[in-house]
């Protein structure tokens, strides 16, 4: 079960998932999630955001119904944009500690779980 959990396509198909839900929650939930985002409600930003999951989400269906395994090439590009994702997220919990932030708190714990899972998959793959 570990080897097809550790697969580069069941990879790309988790972060496919995460991205689709990023999406949803800052365009369908939009004030919800920037309410409780130590970044605040800006429909600007967060319509940007959910345009950036959508394409991304687009990106990464083209390659799975492309059979074309090339799914391990992206690998790195994700393990950097959740290193990024996460490191985001800590700093503003970091600079906003008189309140807690689900929405950062929740993102900076999958983009981290992202990047332990993707390094795990990396030292196997040597």
């Amino acid at each position: 079960m570990l080897d097809y959990l550790n697969q580069p396509r069941t990879l790309v198909i988790e972060w496919l998932i995460g991205f689709v839900i990023a999406g949803l929650a800052l365009s369908v939930n939009q004030r919800k999630t920037a309410d409780q985002s130590c970044f605040g409600s800006n429909a600007g930003w967060q319509t940007e955001i959910a345009i950036w999951n959508l394409g991304a989400s687009l990106m990464l269906i083209g390659v799975l119904l492309s059979k074309t395994g090339v799914e391990a090439a992206l690998l790195p590009g994700l393990f950097v944009l959740s290193l990024a994702f996460s490191i985001n997220h800590l700093i503003a919990l970091a600079r906003h500690k008189e309140r807690r932030y689900p929405t950062n708190v929740a993102a900076a714990v999958a983009n981290g779980v992202g990047v332990l899972v993707l390094a795990v998959h990396f030292i196997r793959s040597f």
